[in-house]
């Protein structure tokens, strides 16, 4: 019994509830709250379509860095994503194109013009890495700065000794700014081993700076022109001059040309018919008649009535 009053109880009470809600929400106060959910739903939806395209034009974007693997195309990557995350990472990938693809292994070759270009790659990579320091600092990238000071420090140590001209005595690149570029990448880090590394790199050069420019600039030094081996081409063409065909008759001297002392040779036998010699089909020429000999005549055999005389 007791349980059945208790809920006609809280069955009243809802209905009373409700009953107060309806008098409450009626005339302004309903249109608040319709307009209130509206607009919580709304800015929901909003929310999710442009985090969608937010997430599209990223994706858009790294699609686009992994398919950029010219100068070029990494170049207008910088571009149309310039001030962005994104932009700077188009930027790394170039500056490790020109440092590492056309810099460094080309900067020891034998050629002035193929080293010079080299030389220009490796600045214009150092440029860019000193560039991505402060970016990706704001972006909160320490493994990346990290990355940006050392390879900033591997092209100033590259271009150390290297002249801006040929023949001149200064040089492209800095030993104190290598020292400093190591340390900087170094102080990032300390603990690992990499920045060790780029510590105990720098305290080298540190305590041995001068003998380090010097070898720089042995390295970079003028080379002798080494001389010429290549052999003039032989008289008659690249095979020479071929020795005279069998039976073949050397071309008679022009008139009025120099004379030349001429041999007489004696032909080899002449080839059977059919032979070709060469690409040249000789006839032999017709034998001749052997002479007709009167034949012996036998002795006339002796007569059958000679015996009996």
């Amino acid at each position: 019994m007791k349980a059945d009053q208790r809920k006609e109880i809280e069955t009243n009470s809802l209905v009373l509830a409700v009953q107060k809600l309806r008098e409450r929400m009626t005339g302004r106060t309903l249109y608040y709250v319709v307009g209130t959910v509206a607009l919580v739903i709304g800015a929901i939806l909003l929310y999710r379509y442009l985090t969608g395209e937010r997430s599209k034009t990223r994706d858009a974007g790294l699609l686009q860095l992994v398919a950029a693997n010219t100068p070029e195309k990494l170049k207008q990557g910088m571009e149309d994503h310039r001030g962005t995350f994104l932009g700077s990472l188009f930027k790394l990938q170039l500056a490790r194109h020109y440092l590492l693809g056309e810099g460094l292994p080309k900067l020891g070759t034998d050629s002035t013009d193929e080293r010079n270009k080299a030389a220009n790659a490796v600045a214009e990579a150092r440029t860019y890495y000193l560039e991505l320091t402060g970016e990706l600092k704001q972006e909160e990238q320490p493994a990346l700065v990290q990355e940006a000071w050392h390879s900033a420090a591997q092209a100033e140590e590259a271009l150390v000794g290297f002249p801006t001209a040929p023949g001149g005595t200064d040089s492209r690149g800095s030993a104190d700014k290598v020292i400093e570029y190591f340390d900087k990448s170094a102080a990032i880090f300390p603990d690992s081993e990499p920045s060790k590394r780029d510590k105990a790199k720098a305290d080298k050069i540190r305590a041995n700076k001068d003998q380090f420019v010097a070898t720089q600039k042995q390295i970079f030094a003028p080379r002798p022109t080494l001389p010429s081996f290549e052999q003039p081409p032989a008289k008659g063409g690249p095979l020479g001059t071929l020795p005279p065909l069998p039976g073949a008759v050397p071309p008679a001297p022009k008139a009025g040309g120099p004379s030349t002392s001429t041999t007489t040779t004696t032909p080899p036998p002449a080839a059977k018919s059919g032979t070709t010699v060469g690409a040249t089909t000789t006839t032999p020429p017709p034998a001749p008649e052997p002479k007709k000999t009167p034949d012996a005549k036998s002795p006339d055999a002796p007569k059958a009535g000679a015996k009996g005389k």
